[in-house]
This record gives C-alpha cells, sequence and structure tokens, in this order.
C-alpha cells in the first residue's frame, strides 16, 4: 500500500481511537510542543478548513473535531519541516476487491466482531444488528483488506448496496421529511431543494455539490431529499446530472492549494473512496476539493464506496 495513504488511513483510525480514552471528555492540549510556524499553521488550517478557532481547544470536543485537531497538527509538522519529503501517489490497486465483492455470502449479520479492536468490535455488532450509520463508520474507519471492512461494506453480511436505504434506517435529520418545505435562507439553494424534493436526481445532486457543508441544504440533499439514502438513482429515476458536475471530471488537476489535500484529489481520482470521503470531510468548507469528493472524483453524487463497486461491476 502507499506510504502516504497509509499515513492518512492510519492516522484517521488512531484519532478515531483516541478521544475515547479521555477520562474528562475534554481535548488533550495537542499543541503545546509545537513551533510558532507550526502553531500559526494549526491555527489557519483549523480556522479556513474547519471553522474551528484554537482558542476553543481546551473546551469540549466533539469526536471529528478532535480528528480535524490531530490531523492539522500531524500535517503542519510535515509541511513546515525543513526539508519535508512527500512520496508520489500510485493507485495501481483496484478500489472495489474481489473480498469485498464476495463479501454478502462471507459473513452472517450475527457472526462474531474479530475482537482486534475494541472501537470497530462495537461498530462490528451494532452493524450487525442493522445500524446504517455503524456500517459507514465501520468501513471508512476499517483496514483496508480486513473482516471488519468486507463486513462493514456488505451491510452486515447481507448485501453490497446503501446500507441506509437496505436497511430501512433513517438519517439523523431530525423531522425532515420529502414534503418539508425549503427553509428561505437562499433563494437558489430554496429552488434546488424545492425540485429535489419533487424526486429530481440531478435536483439534489446539483444541491449537495452547491450547499454549504453541513448545512440542512446539504443535509437534505445527501439522503435524497430526506428519503433515507444518498443513492439517489437506486430510489428515483435519472433525470440528468447535475450542472456542476459538468465542469468537473476525474481527469482534472488538484487546485495546487494545500499539498496533502492536492495527494487525496489525485486517490480520489483513482476510484478510491476512502480519499473521497476524507477529501470531503477536511477540505475547506465550500471549496472545489469539496466538491470533488462529494463528486467521486467527478464521477457522480453518489455514495462512492457503492458507486465504485458498480463501476468495477460493469467493466467486468
Amino acid at each position: 500500500m502507499n506510504t502516504w495513504r497509509t499515513f492518512a488511513v492510519v492516522l484517521l483510525a488512531a484519532t478515531s481511537c483516541s478521544y475515547s480514552s479521555s477520562s474528562d471528555g475534554r481535548a488533550p492540549a495537542l499543541t503545546d510542543n509545537l513551533t510558532q510556524k507550526e502553531q500559526l499553521c494549526v491555527e489557519e488550517r483549523l480556522a479556513s478548513g474547519w471553522e474551528l478557532n484554537l482558542s476553543n481547544l481546551q473546551t469540549d470536543l466533539s469526536p471529528e473535531q478532535e480528528i480535524a485537531v490531530d490531523m492539522a497538527v500531524e500535517l503542519c509538522r510535515l509541511n513546515t519541516s525543513s526539508s519535508p519529503t512527500l512520496p508520489i501517489f500510485r493507485n495501481d490497486q483496484p478500489q472495489v476487491s474481489e473480498e469485498l465483492l464476495e463479501a454478502p455470502v462471507t459473513f452472517d449479520s450475527d457472526d462474531s466482531p474479530p475482537g482486534t479492536d475494541s472501537l470497530l468490535d462495537n461498530y462490528w455488532v451494532q452493524c450487525g444488528l442493522g445500524e446504517a450509520k455503524a456500517c459507514d463508520d465501520l468501513f471508512y474507519l476499517a483496514p483496508p483488506g480486513s473482516a471488519y471492512e468486507q463486513f462493514a461494506f456488505s451491510c452486515g453480511g447481507r448485501r453490497n448496496m446503501d446500507c441506509a436505504l437496505l436497511l430501512g434506517i433513517e438519517q439523523p435529520e431530525g423531522d425532515l421529511n420529502p414534503s418539508t418545505p425549503a427553509p428561505g435562507d437562499d433563494e437558489e439553494l430554496d429552488e434546488w431543494w424545492t425540485l429535489c424534493s419533487e424526486g429530481s436526481t440531478s435536483a439534489c445532486g446539483e444541491l449537495r455539490l452547491i450547499a454549504p457543508s453541513g448545512s440542512i441544504y446539504a443535509q437534505f440533499a445527501a439522503t435524497c431529499g430526506a428519503r433515507g439514502t444518498s443513492y439517489c438513482t437506486l430510489i428515483l429515476d435519472d433525470d440528468g446530472e447535475p450542472p456542476t458536475l459538468k465542469d468537473l471530471s476525474p481527469s482534472l488537476s488538484p487546485p495546487g492549494d494545500d499539498e496533502f489535500l492536492d495527494q487525496l484529489w489525485l486517490l480520489c481520482s483513482g476510484t478510491d473512496s476512502r480519499a473521497c470521503k476524507e477529501l470531503t470531510k477536511y477540505g475547506p468548507t465550500d471549496s472545489l476539493y469539496v466538491q470533488f469528493g462529494v463528486s467521486c472524483g467527478g464521477r457522480a453524487v453518489a455514495p462512492c464506496a457503492r458507486f465504485f463497486a458498480d463501476l468495477n461491476s460493469s467493466s467486468n
């Protein structure tokens, strides 16, 4: 496996476990040993990329915020070193392996977890019980090629498809439903919201691409108008691609604004679903990086692991 990709996956997995060991629920003083240059780098990353103010680091942080802080510290230490050596990316391994595609007949939902990682074991159990979000969390945190990854990809030994749709689990968007009226905060977004609510897959995709990250607009679009899946074409007729998607393509060069995000961009363009996911999560708010990750490398607005599996199946 590529060295840099290994770093990214291991870092995310390690930081996802780190917050569970804190007894008082507060974030550790992660920036105490940084140089002034590294400190400034971390402050800028957190403010511009994740809208997190460094002065709030000693307050309670969510797991995702702690991951952001950990990653910002690690990346700033790399990027501000006197002679950083960043490996060149290669992506000559297929994203969807035969083991993943065969997972539904390999596992049963009541199989016991491997027992090698307590956090992943917990996600495994919840996924087996039918928790769609636990299946997704398990997939993106699991070591590549592991039984954890295979179990999650098959929605707990069921089928290779969108777990939220398969398991009938509502997404955590409160009281949203397809008939919920548009919020009224932005005229253009309201128009796309209305079309998405009426069943337009292209409108849902466009809303997901242009809505502010984490907003109620993005949440509505990411669940196909609160219909319980981010893979609209599974349940609605495909009425064309979103307008913004026409400006994106897998061959599009990365923006060049951030070396680490550029590397994730290249992996995402090579059908690495984890890289697309990380690009969506860690790219600056409403940036081209986020759009590229959301669109599975300029291909489609869909859950990338599922979409790439379909691409792999159709090419065989």
